[in-house]
């Protein structure tokens, strides 16, 4: 998880660039890199990665694993490889051979700080601090509003909710389950529990998403929860403070994104 300092330092960076290169509309990444003679194509890497930025013969060059090149998912993989040119220590490690090249995948799992620091730029890019805060102001905060600036920006949800976690507009946490089991979770600063429940690894079974995993029944609506259903070391106090879950399931994949706020 980033400082808040950091998360201030790459928000600031990204609302400068999202300004100078498209102060209006939607932020477009291939204009980005257009007016830093940064070259680009779209391509089918199999697994190889999702995006990889390399410097070679004193130019860089961008591969996307995409040729949906108008989907969100493409969108920030392209401004993710942005970051790693933008952020002056990723671009330093480029130019002097550390890192000729640069392969990532933007699945929100890595652990790796370089990777957490690309995944925050491309989110303020896309999403810039200043316009998203607009768009939150005096707005109550539920799925809708976050709906909503998905499809203004042309985000995914996934991506949305991380950028709307660091306005302290509203304090959220988001777990990402697959085969009932937590891969990764991730929460704003001032979220009031930090530990879930989670022996082995599994999702706890009071949650939305673990009753999705034990009867496949799916909730479409958002839905109340109680602490002590997601969290460890919940005081007795607040064994009844109750959050909203909102799940977002792939069947395909055997997969649940939980959204849980606080009212």
């Amino acid at each position: 998880m980033l400082s808040k300092k950091r998360e201030n330092e790459l928000s600031e960076l990204a609302d400068f660039i999202a300004n100078q290169y498209c102060p209006k509309g939607i932020i477009d990444p291939t204009i980005i890199a257009k007016a830093k003679q940064i070259s680009y194509c779209y391509g089918q890497y199999k697994n190889s990665f999702d995006g990889l930025i390399e410097y070679e013969a004193g130019s860089f060059h961008i591969y996307i694993n995409s040729k949906d090149i108008n989907s969100p998912r493409t969108r920030f993989t392209f401004a993710h490889e942005l970051g790693h040119y933008f952020i002056d220590e990723h671009r330093n490690a480029l130019l002097d051979g550390k890192t000729p090249s640069h392969p990532s995948n933007t699945n929100f799992s890595s652990k790796n700080p370089v990777e957490i620091e690309a995944d925050f730029f491309a989110s303020s890019l896309l999403m810039p601090k200043s316009r998203i805060k607009q768009d939150c102001f005096r707005q109550k905060f539920n799925f809708e509003l976050i709906e909503k600036i998905s499809q203004k920006y042309n985000t995914s949800i996934t991506a949305t909710i991380l950028k709307l976690m660091t306005l302290d507009h509203h304090p959220i946490m988001i777990v990402c389950s697959i085969n009932n089991n937590i891969k990764w979770f991730k929460y704003s600063h001032d979220f009031p529990f930090k530990w879930l429940k989670k022996p082995n690894g599994i999702v706890p079974k009071d949650s939305l998403a673990g009753e999705y995993f034990r009867t496949r029944k799916k909730h479409e609506k958002t839905v109340p929860v109680a602490a002590d259903d997601w969290f460890e070391y919940v005081p007795e106090r607040d064994y009844d403070r109750y959050f909203y879950e909102k799940c977002i399931y792939a069947d395909k994949h055997n997969f649940v994104l939980s959204i849980i706020w606080e009212d």
